[in-house]
């Protein structure tokens, strides 16, 4: 089949951080024997570079053509936000008229695309879906005029948990009988179980320390901070990898390393860790959850919704991500308690092998098929 993906962004030379889960189900599908175009417009302001990109490579039985149009994005200015819609509608039917051949289905990554995709793809009738991944959809997509015509039009949505199901079909966005969950995927060619203590020394760790791993966005939403007041309340015996970066910066005892790491070398670090420390706030589903359990982490992370699709008393200590203590107190169980690391190290990988990206993707097309 010949697909066209519509999504926020897709790594590239400029930024090969960005968006990497995306690349990773547009090539699983490519591999599949589809031809896939992907459509991902950037802004020059944030990138400052004029490149305008594409991008074809070969995957499996199929392959992927991407088309980076840029945009001018001014919409920190409200009297010219108009403009800035403008501006990536153009890059966007530009970048789509390039497509040589006439696609059986369009995919919109988020709820946004999607719109975005509709509005391109409906004089057409090209048949439409949308992925729902948002940690906040109210707040991601602001909810158009002609939502009805959107809600009808749309063949089907893939969700990747209850959580973002039901808010999606709350709002009014779509219809129970329109969507199906998919919980995000593994590349399990890159996360996978390694030996500790190899890890370990490869990077220079100790090899008697009990260490946590926390991946993901050095924001409030995502907890560095309150994973580093746990830590703290605990003591020095307690060592921390924190793998991300942003705006607030995780201090305590025992930190032997922070930073921003390329998608391909997380793997190493996770498996030289002991478990994983994520006290998320809200998400769509967690990649750094699922890639964490493929490495054979348990996980420590929220009891909200958005986590029950992945994470159960099997694999995971789930607690009240705002309460430190809570969050101290689940590390200590599992710092004095090995055979229960042991157990729960198990169930991470058991619930891992249903959550590979090539299955997901089989899954999905699947399911657009029985759609169509």
């Amino acid at each position: 089949m010949i697909v066209c993906f519509f999504a926020p962004g897709f790594p590239g030379s400029y930024d090969s951080g960005y968006y990497s889960f995306v690349k990773q189900l547009v090539d699983a599908i490519a591999a599949q024997g589809n031809e896939c175009y992907v459509i991902a417009p950037y802004n020059i302001r944030r990138f400052r570079k004029f490149i305008g990109s594409t991008e074809e490579y070969k995957i499996g039985r199929g392959s992927v053509h991407v088309y980076r149009p840029y945009f001018l994005s001014v919409s920190k200015v409200r009297a010219l936000q108009w403009l800035s819609r403008w501006t990536r509608n153009v890059a966007l039917r530009k970048a789509y008229k390039r497509i040589p051949n006439d696609i059986d289905f369009a995919y919109g990554h988020f709820w946004s695309s999607g719109y975005e995709a509709y509005k391109i793809v409906q004089s057409k009738n090209i048949p439409l879906f949308v992925a729902t991944g948002e940690s906040d959809i109210s707040r991601a997509f602001e909810i158009p005029k002609d939502v009805e015509g959107f809600k009808n039009y749309v063949k089907g949505v893939i969700c990747v948990s209850g959580k973002n199901r039901d808010e999606s079909i709350k709002i009014g966005l779509t219809t129970a009988d329109k969507c199906e969950v998919f919980p995000n995927g593994i590349n399990e060619h890159l996360f996978y179980k390694r030996d500790k203590k190899v890890c370990r020394q490869q990077l220079g760790l100790p090899n008697d320390a009990f260490i946590i791993a926390f991946v993901g966005w050095f924001i409030e939403r995502k907890g560095p901070l309150r994973v580093a007041a746990a830590i703290s309340m605990i003591g020095d015996d307690v060592k921390s990898l924190f793998i991300g970066k942003g705006e607030q910066d995780p201090e305590c005892d025992g930190i032997l390393f922070k930073g921003q790491l390329p998608h391909e070398e997380v793997p190493l670090y996770l498996n030289a860790a002991d478990c994983f420390v994520l006290p998320t706030l809200a998400e769509g589903c967690c990649n750094a959850v699922v890639e964490a359990m493929a490495c054979g982490l348990p996980v420590i992370s929220s009891n909200l919704q958005f986590n029950w699709d992945v994470l159960d008393e099997s694999n995971s200590i789930m607690v009240d991500p705002n309460k430190i203590t809570e969050i101290s107190f689940a590390i200590r169980n599992l710092r004095s308690n090995k055979d229960k690391i042991d157990r729960l190290s198990q169930g991470a990988l058991h619930k891992a092998q249903s959550l590979s990206i090539d299955r997901r993707a089989v899954s999905i097309m699947s399911f657009i098929k029985q759609k169509l």
